[in-house]
This record gives C-alpha cells, structure tokens and sequence, in this order.
C-alpha cells in the first residue's frame, strides 16, 4: 500500500509538469497568434518594381511562386498566398518536426511595401503531428523567428540586393 502511494504521487507530480501550460512544450492557443507586420520604407523604387521583386523573391524562396502565391496583382501591387513552415514540437533532442500553414500578404507602393505573415490554425497534410492544429510556444518561437528571417530577406531584395540584382552586376 505504501509502494501504491508513492508510486500515485510521482505519477500525478510528472502529470502536473506534463500539462503545465506555461511550460514551452505546451501548444499556444489561437488568442496566441498574432500577424506579424513588417514595413519597409525608404525603397527609392516604384510600386510596380517593388511588386515584381517581392514575386521573384518568392519565387526564389519558394522554389516556385504558383505553389505559393493564390493572388497577384500588379494593377494593385499586391501579393497574396499560403506558404508551409517546419517548427520543432519540442525543447527536447528527440523532437519531431511539425508543419503549419501561414498567410502571406505583401502590399507595394512607390517607395514603400509592407509584408504581413500570419500562422493558419490546422494541420497541414504533410505534418505527422495530427493532434497539433498549433505549434508549442517553442515551436511558435521558431516560426517568428523565420518570419523575422524572411522578412529581412525579402527587404534585401527589395532594395537591390536579393541574388537576381547581383547576377545584373556583370
């Protein structure tokens, strides 16, 4: 009986650690997701080569726009489109890899853009963590910080510096 006891209370102690909601291998909730706004300014480049370089970025990024982008409008200087982003489920060595959806918007205006990333709640068909329609905070914390990534790289291109305007130096 007194084995039994012991046992009980470091099962329901481990448990209470298990589901601590602060703990970062919790999932967030959707009160959790925010957009993430990046804006550029200072561009010295009209909106419709601002546009055009944020299509080519993604095109580069991506591997292929049309598997990224849903709606581009040059008339209007926007970008719109789903991408897929890999977080790691938990702080541990042995962590699977997890997959979520985002939203990417991008707007251009003459001298200025403005890029909006947005996590999707759902799993996407590629991700093996069925039961996690949302990242832990630690995987969260990873996909903020690709957004950041991104976003400087995206800001690179925009102001002549991406990988085509190098190959126009020749």
């Amino acid at each position: 009986m007194k084995n039994y006891l012991v046992i009980s209370t470091i099962t329901l102690g481990l448990l209470g650690c298990a589901t601590n909601p602060n703990s970062p291998d919790y999932p967030i909730s959707n009160t959790d997701i925010q957009p993430q706004t990046y804006t550029y300014v200072n561009l010295q480049t009209d909106k419709t080569e601002l546009w055009k370089k944020a299509r080519n970025y993604i095109a580069t990024a991506y591997g292929d726009s049309k598997a990224v982008l849903r709606v581009e409008d040059e008339s209007s200087g926007t970008l719109t489109g789903k991408g897929i982003i890999r977080w790691k489920m938990l702080t541990s060595t042995f962590s699977p890899y997890c997959y979520s959806e985002y939203e990417i918007r991008f707007v251009a205006k003459d001298n200025k853009a403005r890029l909006q990333l947005e996590l999707l709640p759902g799993v996407p068909a590629i991700s093996e963590c069925l039961a996690w329609s949302l990242p832990s905070k630690y995987g969260y914390e990873q996909i903020l910080s690709s957004f950041l990534t991104m976003s400087g790289q995206l800001e690179s291109n925009l102001r002549g510096e991406g990988k085509i305007d190098a190959m126009n130096n020749f």
